[in-house]
């Protein structure tokens, strides 16, 4: 995809910057101390930050999502996703509370005027006004970024094609703590849900339509 599409078009398309957090980013974070491989995460924001740069410059709309979490959004049923009885329902996460510094971005910061988009769920699309934000600025294709590929990034691409955008990973600004995840998300949304680019690819797509570097 080097060159300009109806999925990367400045004017059409959104930069997705999923969770991009120090709990889930930094090796000091929340995720990084309770032993999840955060170097994948590390190694792959400069290229965001690239990514981040080529999109404003050549006029793409960039939405940040923001995870938190607090008593307020822990329900029973979230915090028992994993446990096989609701009586052994997991304590409330300790993962981006609201003000820590946790929930701040990492190495990344939205501009003033580009939208943060504040979720409770995988998916950021649930429970969100994200849609509406994107209908509002007359987008119809989204470009996903972010932690995790297999999770967070998977699971608001998903609802996005669900919500009727056209939507595309770009895998070298996405990262997973688990490689082999990583790369099973690139297949299965190539397969079934949307395209994969790269940062490399749109940059050069954005430069043909406006000279953008």
């Amino acid at each position: 995809m080097s060159r300009s599409t109806f999925r990367n078009a400045p004017g059409m398309t959104a930069l997705i910057v999923v969770d991009v957090q120090n709990d889930f980013c930094d090796p000091a974070g929340v995720c990084g101390v309770a032993g999840s491989d955060t170097s994948g995460v590390v190694d792959m924001v400069p290229r965001l930050e690239r990514l981040l740069k080529s999109a404003r410059a050549a006029g793409v709309f960039v939405v940040f999502v923001q995870t938190t979490h607090d008593e307020t959004t822990d329900s029973v049923v979230w915090l028992s996703r994993r446990a096989v009885d609701t009586a052994l329902a997991g304590t409330p996460t300790s993962t981006c509370r609201p003000g820590s510094w946790g929930a701040e971005f990492y190495k990344v910061t939205p501009a003033p005027d580009e939208p943060v988009v504040i979720k409770h769920r995988y998916s950021a699309f649930t429970d969100t006004n994200l849609d509406a934000v994107l209908r509002g600025g007359g987008i119809t294709s989204l470009l996903f970024a972010g932690v995790s590929t297999d999770v967070c990034v998977e699971s608001s691409l998903r609802d996005g094609l669900f919500h009727d955008y056209h939507v595309t990973l770009v895998e070298d600004c996405c990262a997973s703590y688990h490689p082999e995840g990583h790369a099973a998300t690139i297949r299965t949304v190539s397969r079934y849900f949307g395209a994969v680019t790269t940062s490399g690819e749109l940059a050069q797509a954005w430069t043909s339509v406006s000279g953008s570097v």
